[in-house]
């Protein structure tokens, strides 16, 4: 498998867009909770805090997801691939199809859901109480988180992506 400069900023675009989204939800949920903790000890009212914690929370764990599966960085159960390697090329390799047939079936079948939930909630709201946010939208999170992994699967599979320079850093080595 070859790589070239374009598969190769396609690769960086879909991490470093992911791994930037991941930081600046965990910067709102942490802002947010710091308000929400400066508001108890003052006695203010700031309801919303709670929700936009809540919120980013969830938006951040869908894109880190997508994210860690594309560098490699999620919980894998390998017995079994293990198990069934030992057998011979042929069973690994067979093996290795399933497993890449696993992933981009569950990604494209989360993705879909997804956008018919974000559709569904256009149509009917669920809007929260504080902020008056419609809750639906939470759902273009997964659907553009696992959109990029469907990419990076697809991709991947015919391209070698560039390593981790450090896989706790999520810098792609040029």
């Amino acid at each position: 498998m070859r790589s070239n400069n374009t598969t190769n900023l396609i690769f960086a675009f879909l991490r470093q867009t992911q791994l930037w989204a991941a930081h600046i939800t965990l910067t709102i949920m942490v802002g947010s909770l710091f308000f929400q903790v400066l508001a108890r000890q003052m006695r203010w009212q700031l309801d919303w805090t709670e929700e936009l914690a809540r919120f980013s929370f969830i938006a951040m764990i869908f894109v880190a997801a997508s994210y860690a599966t594309q560098t490699g960085a999620h919980l894998r159960v390998e017995f079994f691939s293990d198990l069934i390697s030992k057998m011979g090329r042929t069973s690994r390799w067979i093996v290795s199809q399933l497993q890449w047939c696993a992933v981009l079936t569950f990604d494209v079948l989360f993705t879909w859901y997804s956008i018919e939930n974000l559709k569904e909630g256009f149509r009917y709201p669920n809007l929260s109480p504080t902020l008056n946010f419609n809750e639906n939208i939470l759902f273009l999170a997964p659907a553009i988180g696992f959109s990029a992994a469907i990419i990076f699967t697809i991709l991947s599979r015919f391209v070698e992506a560039p390593g981790l320079q450090t896989p706790s850093s999520g810098e792609i080595t040029p």
